[in-house]
């Protein structure tokens, strides 16, 4: 099963062509020139909430930090750790990743370990039945400039306790939940840049997803909105903000993040 999940989301995101640049470069201003990029880089960031594929990991003020190592001169493959932290203490997470990207594809794996309530984390943890870790796929492909609509196609294959369902035989099997997101950018290249996205998920195989809050249903659409982003100067530094406004109409809620990327 799990062969057959993987090679119909590579063969997706071959046919659809999609591609993530997972890594942010820098934004400040360099007071010295830089005669070749750097393989080793790490980025933070602060937003009002964390919100990703339509779910509100925390509903309050964030910092995240991304640390990524480019593993070839061309810097196609790469890997790295993302982490983040909620202001008040409760939201932590961690997460490492590989990827491969070339042109406007990229494959990823990522390991996603989300903390936050657990009182005794089990980090090493990865026993199929008692695990919290997520072993997540991304794929991604950007068209050409011609048309540059983005596809993101995501299927979780391997989570433990955290996306399984009881079958016929009351055995826990997981669902393989997955996420697919479109996004277009309307407006490009002006002080302010505007895109729209739309996800929808759907179960693998299981008659329910880990994204919807109704159990009783599978496919549905968790993830659209638009996006606004802009730099603004301050001082002799230029850093990258953003507006996102998000609706889950499957879970039947909405939020405004505001965020900005600070290195």
């Amino acid at each position: 099963m799990k062969n057959f999940i993987i090679a119909a989301v590579i063969s997706l995101t071959g046919l659809a062509g999609y591609g993530q640049k997972t890594t942010v470069s820098a934004s400040i201003d360099a007071a010295t020139e830089i005669t070749s990029p750097s393989r080793l880089d790490f980025n933070v960031g602060v937003a009002t909430s964390h919100l990703w594929r339509g779910l509100v990991i925390n509903d309050g003020m964030t910092a995240m930090g991304f640390v990524h190592l480019a593993l070839d001169k061309n810097q196609h493959f790469t890997t790295g750790v993302w982490g983040g932290a909620g202001f008040d203490g409760d939201y932590r997470e961690i997460n490492y990743y590989v990827q491969y990207q070339k042109n406007n594809l990229s494959i990823a794996i990522w390991n996603l370990f989300n903390t936050t309530g657990i009182a005794s984390p089990e980090v090493f943890n990865y026993d199929k039945l008692t695990t919290t870790h997520i072993i997540d796929l991304r794929t991604s492909y950007r068209f050409p400039k011609a048309f540059p609509m983005r596809i993101e196609a995501d299927v979780f294959l391997y989570t433990g306790k955290n996306d399984r369902e009881l079958d016929v035989n009351n055995n826990y099997n997981s669902r393989y939940s997955t996420y697919v997101e479109l996004s277009y950018p309307v407006v490009e290249n002006q002080k302010v840049n505007v895109s729209l996205y739309v996800g929808g998920v759907f179960a693998f195989d299981g008659s329910s997803n880990l994204y919807r809050a109704d159990q009783s249903k599978d496919f549905g659409i968790v993830n659209t909105g638009f996006r606004l982003t802009k730099d603004i100067s301050v001082l002799n530094y230029k850093l990258p903000v953003s507006a996102t406004a998000m609706w889950n109409p499957a879970n039947k809620i909405a939020r405004l993040q505001l965020a900005v990327s600070l290195f």
